[in-house]
């Protein structure tokens, strides 16, 4: 009988992003605070002690197993979003380190994108991790498969897309914050890895996507012209839709 190792490849990355789904609801839980707030470990609604070290695991069903409140997104969806996310890098990356590498961005991705979602902010000791295991990882592949110029253009994108978003940034810091910046490093390692035109791409399809759901929310009344619309998702959502269609 033959096995289909990419098969099999893509099926863990779907019951690894699954089984991460705990985890990372506890790191959104954490992180998901106003900037004048100190990292939560409680729950907000009792005060139960559901982070006592860093790695504890949250239930999947996003409710407090103290006061059976809901905590967090709603129930599934984290673990949704991460198997999703590292089965589809799976089907189109095969090779072992750009492929951790992927992986490595998109865990730290979804806990960003949840946290951004939520208060609206996208902290330092998220992005700066997944920008530096990113280029980790990397890095080592370029120089296990001999590819240092793939790695140069990599880095270059990633300083090319910070330096881009910090122009926005500085030009209109009500609507681009420096955690978008920040962030901007991952997404631009990890779209670059694929080439200059796959962290256009990435930079582009974040814009669009972002643009078509400020669009849908004032069609819809849900949002007014002046409120800010999180731009992180749409940048990860951007890379991730870059990746997919870059990478051979």
């Amino acid at each position: 009988m033959t096995i289909n190792a990419d098969g099999v490849l893509i099926v863990v990355a779907l019951l690894a992003g699954a089984a991460l789904g705990p985890l990372l609801r506890a790191q959104i839980l954490h992180f998901a605070v106003p900037s004048e707030e100190s990292w939560r470990r409680d729950c907000p609604q009792c005060g139960a002690a559901l982070l006592p070290t860093a790695w504890r695991a949250l239930p999947p069903t996003g409710r407090c197993p103290r006061c059976r409140q809901r905590i967090g997104p709603a129930p599934g969806l984290v673990e949704a979003v991460a198997a999703a996310t590292l089965a589809l890098l799976a089907w189109r990356v095969s090779a072992p380190l750009p492929l951790a590498a992927l992986c490595w961005a998109a865990v730290f991705g979804v806990v960003l994108a949840f946290v951004d979602v939520a208060v609206h902010r996208l902290p330092d000791r998220l992005t700066l991790p997944a920008a530096g295991g990113t280029a980790v990882l990397l890095g080592l592949s370029a120089a296990v498969d001999g590819e240092p110029r793939r790695y140069v253009v990599a880095l270059a994108s990633a300083l090319g897309l910070a330096a881009f978003y910090l122009i926005l940034a500085l030009i209109a810091p009500a609507g681009m914050g420096l955690g978008d910046v920040k962030l901007a490093l991952c997404v631009g390692l990890a779209a670059g890895w694929f080439g200059w035109p796959a962290t256009v791409m990435a930079a582009m399809a974040g814009f669009l996507l972002a643009g078509f759901y400020a669009v849908a929310l004032l069609v819809t009344g849900k949002v007014g012209r002046k409120d800010h619309i999180p731009h992180g998702p749409f940048m990860l959502l951007g890379a991730l839709v870059a990746v997919t269609l870059a990478a051979v």
